[in-house]
């Protein structure tokens, strides 16, 4: 167990000497840095179309999301397609810009993962809280310039 956790505190000092970054990196291409930053695009969507829902994706899905992607995100982005349509009817362009956000986060990925590693899916998470951060600080910025 002590080898097992100083392993894994060295690849922490290691991925931070890496070039590890606290804030939104948009050329990472871990997939499970990328898989957390479409999962919190997603949820934004449910959030502009429903506001505030009782179960909202991240109580629902972030778990298997992070874990097994392969069996969530297909789901995830089927069901994306009526928030997004929800939302292009009340904000024209809306559609455009969040295919656009999704492309540029999946470019160059040809399947969801079946499994994450213990490691992708911390790195999962930084990418979901990290993409989270950037989507609503944006938000705030565009509410100043109206």
């Amino acid at each position: 167990e002590m080898t097992s956790s100083l392993v894994g505190s060295e690849m922490c000092i290691r991925d931070r000497a890496k070039g590890a970054t606290m804030s939104l990196d948009k050329e990472e291409q871990n997939k499970g840095y990328r898989l957390g930053r479409l999962f919190a695009v997603l949820e934004k969507a449910q959030t502009d179309a429903l506001g505030s829902v009782n179960a909202s994706l991240r109580e629902r899905y972030i778990g298997a999301a992070s874990t097994r992607p392969c069996l969530v995100f297909p789901q995830l982005l089927k069901t994306a397609q009526f928030h997004i349509s929800k939302s292009a009817k009340q904000h024209p362009g809306y559609d455009i810009r969040f295919s656009r956000l999704v492309s540029e986060i999946m470019d160059g990925m040809t399947v969801f993962p079946p499994v994450l590693s213990l490691e992708d899916q911390g790195r999962f998470m930084l990418g979901y809280y990290h993409q989270n951060n950037a989507l609503y600080q944006k938000k705030t910025a565009d509410d100043a310039e109206n």
